[in-house]
């Protein structure tokens, strides 16, 4: 559990309710895209991120408020809700924490899989219940960082793919649900990143996921379907960002074995 006095840091709630925007793995590369390009909605933003880390320095655009919250412990659900207990309403939540391992079922370990499964799985399911009272409030939009790893099975990453394929599920099943609430859900299926997310494990070698995309690629389309559905349009449930992602896609639903094959070779390739 975080220290509660490091909870946050920033100012509190706005005082002329201005729209708000809350984003979890802030500190990321992923986050920083999305801290640059947030304010441009016209939110004031609160950045997430584990106990220890800072926002990225964007002295131009600071965040409102800064949480240091490790997601993938059972009490943050507690936490968070406590942190935000000011902000009545959210009009967009993006859960982005996550993390990703190396190495096939031997090499990955029991605690591997837990930790991979409690952030990236389980931190967005205590994200989304922490801030659904908020999202219904402010008739929000919940954005779901999953990955084309939620598509198709990658090789060598069987703990990301499993955890990116229940997170995938999860959220499509709820999103009908959600919306009679008013609360819109989009699950974000990137394909390989330049910048990769932590690894962690016994196979933990530091790689990248591709180099088809850049955060800044994936923060654009993130935000442009939150601009979408804001000005009254229709956005989809799932979002294929990239050429990787909806090639993936496309040919997993053709042909899963091929699919598997070109994952493979793009890995190889790039990664």
């Amino acid at each position: 559990m975080a220290d509660p006095g490091r909870a946050g840091r920033g100012e509190g709630s706005d005082p002329h309710g201005a729209p708000t925007a809350l984003l979890t793995g802030a500190a990321g590369h992923l986050g920083g895209a999305l801290l640059r390009l947030l304010p441009a909605t016209g939110d004031r933003t609160i950045g997430l991120d584990r106990p220890g880390t800072t926002p990225p320095a964007e002295p131009e655009r600071p965040v409102a408020r800064w949480l240091e919250i490790d997601l993938a412990e059972p009490d943050s659900e507690v936490e968070l809700r406590a942190a935000l207990s000011d902000v009545p309403r959210l009009r967009l939540v993006v859960a982005g924490a996550g993390v990703t391992a190396l190495g096939g079922l031997e090499a990955a370990d029991d605690a591997t899989f837990r930790r991979v499964m409690d952030v990236n799985y389980h931190g967005a399911l205590r994200t989304a219940r922490a801030t659904l009272p908020a999202l219904r409030a402010g008739g929000g939009h919940l954005v779901v960082l999953s990955s084309a790893a939620g598509l198709v099975p990658v090789p060598g990453r069987p703990a990301y793919v499993g955890a990116k394929h229940a997170l995938t599920g999860v959220f499509l099943a709820l999103a009908d649900d959600l919306a009679r609430d008013g609360v819109g859900v989009t699950v974000v299926h990137p394909g390989f990143l330049r910048t990769a997310v932590t690894e962690v494990g016994p196979a933990a070698a530091r790689s990248t996921t591709g180099a088809a995309l850049t955060a800044d690629d994936v923060a654009r389309a993130i935000v442009a379907v939150v601009a979408r559905r804001r000005a009254g349009r229709r956005v989809p449930q799932r979002l294929r960002v990239g050429r990787t992602a909806i090639v993936a896609d496309t040919v997993g639903r053709l042909s899963p074995g091929l699919a598997r094959t070109l994952a493979a070779r793009r890995l190889r390739a790039e990664g």
